[in-house]
């Protein structure tokens, strides 16, 4: 049990990190603004930041299906749930710069996401 909660904190740890680098280096190229506070008003950086969120989470999934090395999903879904709450905790900071259809995208598929890079471990395991 203790292995499938490192492997969940593993994924999020990873999941979290790579959001912020991926934040960083969007404001480096001028998508988002630096100030954070600052309404977003380009579609290319709502789609940026839905493929990163898209792509860490599938990695994030493998990863975590990696580490655990069950069969079980609770790892991931430990990992989706986390990804979840800390999720709506920060789209609602953000609630006002962003569309609604962002926030509901961005919420809606971290679960899924990582589900697909778990499956994605199962399939690819050698």
């Amino acid at each position: 049990m203790l292995k499938q909660l490192l492997a969940a904190f593993a994924g999020f740890v990873l999941w979290s990190v790579g959001w912020l680098s991926f934040n960083i280096a969007l404001q480096k190229l001028a998508l988002l603004p630096s100030d954070q506070t600052q309404r977003i008003q380009d579609i290319r950086a709502f789609l940026a930041l839905l493929l990163g969120s898209f792509t860490l989470s599938l990695v994030a999934g493998y990863v975590t299906a990696v580490i655990s090395r069950t069969a079980s999903n609770l790892p991931v879904v430990l990992l989706g749930l986390l990804l979840l709450a800390v999720g709506i905790f920060f789209q609602t900071q953000f609630w006002r710069v962003m569309p609604l259809w962002y926030h509901l995208f961005f919420l809606a598929l971290l679960i899924p996401f990582c589900f697909l890079g778990a499956w994605l471990r199962t399939v690819t395991r050698v």
